[in-house]
């Protein structure tokens, strides 16, 4: 579980990234000489949020399972 974990929260982090690039691109787009696809910062952006809930997902189902896992302890001691 401690490697879903670690795995989830680099997911988190490289999303995070991900949507500060494309949202520092989109601030930016209106400076002069600074050539920006708005279209494809926002497709960015779109797959920051999608990776980012997928990553929260897993560190909601790690903690369900360590719970669960507690439990079928807790039942068998």
């Amino acid at each position: 579980m401690i490697g879903a974990i670690s795995t989830a929260v680099s997911g988190l982090l490289a999303a995070s990234k991900k949507a500060e690039g494309a949202a520092t691109n989109i601030a930016n787009a209106t400076t002069p000489g600074y050539n920006v696809d708005l279209a494809s910062e926002a497709v960015d952006l779109k797959i920051a949020e999608i990776t980012y809930k997928a990553n929260i997902g897993v560190l909601k189902t790690a903690e369900e399972m360590s719970k669960e896992l507690g439990r079928i302890f807790d039942e068998k001691v």
